[in-house]
């Protein structure tokens, strides 16, 4: 087998073991902005240095550093915010809909900053 067969097939063979095995050939970046439903009812911040907030309808709120672990379509967003009991997180399931739209649990978001 000559040397440029044996690249291509080395390649091919990379590719293949990197689908088989799961791993995102390109990851979503983290939905950095000001966020919130169409009601604008709920409310999510994240700022470039993983400072974020959440507002939930009724008036809640957290605030914490935020953690982005990306998949290809998304990624799960975790708060952590401080307790009586020391930190506590919270995970949100996030995918992008399109450069202004997001879901986050379903929930449809829209950037507005």
């Amino acid at each position: 087998m000559s040397a440029a067969k044996r690249w291509i097939t080395a390649g091919l063979l990379a590719c293949a073991v990197g689908l088989w095995t799961g791993q995102a050939i390109a990851q979503a970046p983290a939905p950095i902005g000001y966020w919130t439903t169409a009601d604008n009812g709920e409310r999510l911040l994240i700022d470039q240095d993983t400072s974020c907030s959440f507002v939930a309808v009724g008036g809640t709120q957290v605030a914490g550093n935020c953690v982005w672990n990306s998949t290809s379509r998304g990624g799960v967003l975790t708060l952590y915010y401080q307790t009586v009991m020391g930190l506590a997180p919270i995970y949100w399931n996030v995918l992008w809909v399109n450069t202004t739209t997001i879901t986050v649990n379903g929930d449809t978001f829209f950037r507005r900053q």
